[in-house]
């Protein structure tokens, strides 16, 4: 990565490094070269080391898994297996996908991402915002959920075992899942930027037309900006062609993951209750209740900008006396049908479009197969088994 980062984004970044989620260099990092090779070992290392600790949790004699009934078992067995999806997606595409995500961020700093490190330290936190909510938010849900649930629950071995070994999946899991957010912001950014610029550019077209006032030359000043407004599109398409390129396995294995987890605890919330099971831990699943949409929410944030964007390019005056050559509206013309063949649309491996209406699939699915659980719940019981 060559630029300069502010230091907000770069702490962020070190900390995914760290996790060996960013197999990058950063700005600063002495001898790239040699700091990319020790990252990419690192993350293969965290690999491994995760892939041995859900085997040991799978097959131990130990009470990594419920041992109360099977459903308990089958459903902790579930959440190991997923976990382990979501991590060898995760970091197989870290190792993998790396000049994608190099493209990314070269674009990222050609596009004025450079600027962000001579800003002040709070404008950085204010054009990640909404990241930093997400992060800092879901960190002080976590904690805030553990150290209430463990006042009132009685601490099993089997609990100790399984959230010990468990809980940094579901933090891995999470990291992952906002670092999605925190690209997605650096798109939203470029895009709120070029819908900004072309607003003035309207504006300034609109002025000309209703004062009758302008300068020789006026409508080639237009076109010139109207087609560096495309090249901008075109760089932020890339963008998100290079996003979708560097996280695509995983996002669709960490939104199954955690749909997988929320389903589950669901089904054994209510059978724990019908069974009357003192196990309260259950309620851990409400942080996960506002990851997924978190994504969704930055997705869509993405996605509204390009028809605003369209709409500007539209209000831009082409039939006034200023500004009345052909060649103006055919520029016009042309970005639309730019916008219209390279729309940001931010889907999963082309399977769904990440929106709301991911949101409402999902709470069917988890409510249908509800209704599945809660009739075979009698079969459950021990009588059963």
């Amino acid at each position: 990565m060559s630029g300069r980062l502010g230091r907000v984004l770069q702490f962020h970044l070190r900390l995914y490094q760290v996790l060996g989620f960013h197999g990058l260099p950063l700005p600063g990092d002495g001898n790239p070269a040699r700091t990319r090779r020790r990252l990419i070992a690192w993350s293969l290392f965290v690999l491994i080391s995760l892939s041995i600790l859900v085997l040991v949790c799978l097959f131990s004699g130990d009470e990594f898994l419920y041992r109360g009934d099977m459903f308990g078992c089958a459903n902790d067995a579930l959440k190991y297996v997923f976990a382990e999806l979501a991590m060898l997606a995760i970091y197989l595409e870290t190792l993998s996908s790396q000049r994608h995500l190099a493209n990314f961020w070269c674009l990222h700093f050609k596009l004025g991402g450079h600027k962000v490190g001579l800003v002040s330290l709070r404008s950085e936190f204010q054009q990640i915002r909404r990241y930093l909510i997400f992060l800092y938010a879901a960190i002080c849900a976590e904690v805030a959920i553990h150290l209430v649930l463990w006042q009132f629950q009685a601490l099993t071995h089997h609990m100790l075992l399984f959230w010990s070994t468990y809980e940094p999946l579901v933090w891995l899991t999470y990291l992952r899942n906002l670092q999605f957010v925190l690209h997605l912001e650096m798109l939203r950014e470029h895009l709120n930027a070029l819908e900004r610029e072309m607003g003035l550019l309207a504006e300034y077209s609109r002025f000309a037309s209703e004062t009758g006032r302008s300068f020789p030359g006026f409508e080639s000043f237009l076109r010139r900006r109207l087609l560096q407004k495309q090249r901008i599109y075109s760089q932020v398409y890339d963008m998100l062609k290079c996003f979708q390129g560097a996280f695509n396995f995983s996002i669709l294995a960490v939104l199954l993951t955690i749909n997988i987890r929320i389903a589950v605890d669901c089904y054994f919330m209510y059978y724990t209750i019908y069974n009357n099971v003192p196990n309260n831990d259950y309620f851990l699943i409400v942080p996960a209740l506002f990851e997924i949409p978190a994504f969704i929410y930055a997705s869509q944030s993405c996605m509204v900008v390009v028809p605003r964007i369209a709409h500007q390019l539209h209000n831009i005056v082409t039939d006034s006396g200023c500004c009345s050559c052909p060649d103006l509206s055919l520029q016009i013309q042309n970005f639309s049908l730019q916008l219209l063949h390279q729309p940001v649309r931010i889907d999963c491996l082309g399977l769904t479009i990440l929106d709301f209406s991911l949101l409402t699939r999902m709470a069917c699915s988890v409510g249908t197969y509800m209704i599945y659980t809660i009739q075979f719940i009698p079969k459950f019981g021990n009588t059963y088994m």
